[in-house]
């Protein structure tokens, strides 16, 4: 493409992290140095290198709030003094979220259509109408208006990065989502008759759906591949969560985990949710002695949307469990206030003989789950306190907290959870029964025991 200013030739860093038991190398396109990098930027390239053999003058996206496609599309447009339009859905819940991606958009003048997934292809096709009646001609990235016909091009990036990669790994992971990128990595591999088993792990479709768009895809490159069977596509849905967007515990400690101890930013849209896909398949199936490739397919806008947002995390400093029990404390019944509990020995008896976690939203915690882990007798774990500031009940986040503390608990080689609520806090007993408590005893007067058999799921995803 012409004035590019080179960055189609552009070659992102590989390098190792340590692994006990494979040898684990990093392709940083996040690195990639335009517009936060990754590999929609490459993709995004190719379809302006497109649009200008084809004689058009105007890109129309497609993609949510979060879409770093259309960050890049949207950035280079501008770079390149073309019109662009971005036609954005909205969440499958129907809401709309503001984003580093999308304030990008909005920075580089490109501008938002935004639709419910049920009514794309209308929106598409009056999109394209009214750029026309403007005297544009326009180049849909995706094709027509039911997002078919374009395949090939944005499937040449990986088909090209390839060509760096080849020959060196058994096995080549990566974030699979619209499946532009796998798609490429299958063809150059085709091509050139390589052996790496390349495996996508799912951001949002079922394996069988994503399959199924793939082998759709690899038919643009026919004339230079054989035909790739089904079974010779390697896609893992096992890490989807609820579906696009959304994570679990895991994803969350797998991203601390990488930035504290790699330095390496990822996100839970996309390569937080695969990164811990990829580490949970070579566990699950006893990998060792191999090499293997995670290609980071960027997305550093949507690491810092995560670092802005609410995160879970483990307290142990005296001061700051005492600051979570007297914001939260107030949210129990009856507050431990009214209870005439002295606060600083509740934080400081936490903190010496047992465990706090507390959710933070600007530094601020919103929600706090502690107890105790030391009757090995019983093997039982005593839940102490558990709350969550007003204004965040509804977001799962006594979900997060019980999870967490499960989790922990049987780390310890606990077989149960047993707390204390009163006996007319009715909203609390539900709660509790949803998560699977039961009530066993009276604990006195005006309060009941509840209990809960744990399950050791070998570290799976809780479904709270």
């Amino acid at each position: 493409m012409q004035d590019d200013f080179g960055l189609m030739q552009i070659k992102t860093p590989v390098i190792q992290i340590p692994d006990e038991k494979n040898s684990i190398y990093i392709k940083r396109d996040d690195l990639f140095p335009f517009s936060f990098g990754g590999n929609k930027v490459r993709i995004a390239l190719e379809f302006i290198n497109d649009m200008k053999k084809q004689g058009k003058d105007c890109i129309v996206g497609y993609g949510n709030a979060r879409s770093n496609l259309s960050r890049a599309l949207a950035n280079l447009c501008y770079q390149f003094k073309i019109p662009c339009h971005i036609i954005s859905p909205a969440d499958e819940d129907g809401t709309r979220i503001d984003t580093y991606n999308s304030k990008m958009v909005l920075s580089c003048d490109a501008k938002f259509h935004y639709c419910r997934k049920t009514n794309v292809k209308e929106t598409v096709e009056s999109v394209l109408n009214d750029i026309r009646k403007e005297g544009l001609k326009p180049y849909y990235i995706y094709g027509d208006s039911t997002g078919k016909g374009n395949e090939h091009t944005p499937m040449l990036a990986y088909a090209k990065l390839y060509e760096e990669i080849k020959g060196q790994y058994d096995y080549i992971f990566l974030a699979t989502g619209t499946g532009m990128t796998q798609g490429g990595l299958l063809a150059g591999k085709a091509i050139n008759n390589g052996t790496e088993k390349i495996i996508g792990i799912s951001v949002a479709r079922s394996a069988a759906q994503e399959i199924e768009v793939l082998l759709k895809s690899l038919e643009c490159f026919s004339d230079r591949i054989q035909k790739i069977e089904n079974y010779e596509i390697n896609v893992e849905d096992a890490y989807l969560c609820d579906g696009y967007g959304t994570y679990n515990r895991q994803i969350e400690k797998t991203i601390h985990q990488q930035l504290t101890c790699n330095g390496m930013p990822l996100d839970p849209t996309y390569t937080g949710k695969a990164f811990w896909g990829m580490q949970d398949y070579l566990n699950r199936k006893c990998i060792t002695g191999k090499k293997v490739l995670f290609i980071h397919t960027g997305g550093t806008p949507l690491f810092f949307d995560y670092m802005n947002g609410i995160q879970l995390r483990e307290v142990s400093d005296n001061n700051a469990v005492e600051e979570a029990v007297e914001r939260l404390e107030i949210m129990l019944v009856p507050s431990l206030s009214e209870r005439d509990v002295n606060l600083a020995q509740y934080a400081e008896k936490l903190c010496i003989h047992g465990r706090v976690w507390c959710h933070y939203d600007m530094g601020k915690p919103v929600s706090i789950i502690a107890g105790y882990f030391n009757d090995m007798t019983s093997q039982t774990a005593y839940l102490s306190m558990l709350a969550v500031a007003k204004e965040y009940q509804g977001k799962k986040l006594a979900s997060s907290l019980l999870s967490e503390f499960e989790d922990y608990a049987i780390q310890k080689g606990m077989a149960y959870v047993k707390l204390e609520v009163r006996k007319h806090n009715t909203a609390a007993q539900n709660l509790y029964r949803k998560f699977g408590y039961e009530i066993i005893d009276e604990a006195s007067e005006t309060s009941l025991y509840m209990k809960k058999k744990l399950k050791n799921i070998g570290g799976g995803e809780r479904n709270l």
